[in-house]
């Protein structure tokens, strides 16, 4: 293995609480000489903030190493729709990636051509009616990620899947395209940075629908840990899902072990 793309929330933290052995299961890997990335799904994090929370809890990172739904979200719309004005459902992180590739905004969903739905705290009735008209007026439907739920210090919380379901319960039509895990954008934007095959890259995280769903499709070798949303009662974590599953990141010497006896 030559790179790891490494889930964030339930992975490395939950919340602003660093999850035990995630700090050691990384410098395992960088000294075995795996490149790390940091690549996730949170549509409300910057970069800079998810760099801020890693070395709140003592992990050295780079911004350059992270990569958010929010950041691939806003590079895919201003790649494909160069020309077009955009409505943005989200928090800060979402609007500012948005703008710093260059993508116009607007909150008149009549002058809306795509319509951008991330996780939104202040979601609310009017904001509802304000998507469904742009999607009325014929908008492109853009989601940052569907995850349904997200951990954090006290519980789980709705995640940006939730409110693009209602979005698309009200419209009566999903998204053209979503660009977070387990999707084509962020595969293809989390392998360009590495530039290496999907098969030389492992996948780590928490969530069976997004990043091991993401390793699958790709082709990588995939590692659910169980330090978030699922524990051992959860099938996913017994019927095959993942190539390797640990209790926490901090067992990742059994994978490269394993790896490197597999494929020596």
């Amino acid at each position: 293995m030559n790179a790891a793309i490494i889930d964030l929330d339930g992975t490395v933290y939950r919340s602003r609480t660093g999850i035990d052995g995630a700090r050691d299961g990384i410098d395992r890997l960088r000294d075995a000489g795996v490149d790390v990335a940091f690549v996730t799904n949170s549509a409300t994090k910057s970069r800079r903030k998810c760099l801020e929370r890693l070395e709140s809890i003592g992990i050295d990172a780079d911004e350059s190493e992270i990569l958010t739904s929010a950041t691939v979200t806003a590079s895919y719309v201003a790649r494909e729709f160069p020309d077009a004005t955009a409505m943005a459902v989200g928090e800060p992180a979402l609007f500012d990636e948005l703008s710093r590739s260059g993508v116009a905004l607007t909150d008149d969903p009549a002058d809306c051509d795509v319509l951008v739905v991330g996780k939104d705290r202040s979601f609310d009735f009017e904001t509802l009616t304000r998507c469904l008209h742009a999607l009325e007026h014929g908008a492109t439907f853009v989601g940052t990620n569907r995850d349904r739920k997200s951990p954090t210090d006290t519980g789980n919380e709705p995640g940006s899947g939730a409110l693009i379901a209602a979005v698309e319960y009200a419209a009566e039509r999903g998204p053209d395209v979503v660009a977070g895990k387990p999707n084509d954008p962020i595969i293809e934007v989390s392998l360009d940075h590495f530039d290496v095959d999907a098969s030389e890259c492992l996948v780590i995280g928490d969530n069976p629908e997004t990043d091991i769903r993401m390793g699958t499709r790709a082709g990588m070798t995939t590692v659910l840990v169980l330090t978030g949303l699922i524990d051992r009662t959860d099938p996913a974590a017994t019927n095959g899902v993942a190539d390797h599953v640990l209790e926490s990141l901090g067992e990742i010497e059994e994978v490269l072990a394993s790896e490197s006896t597999t494929n020596p």
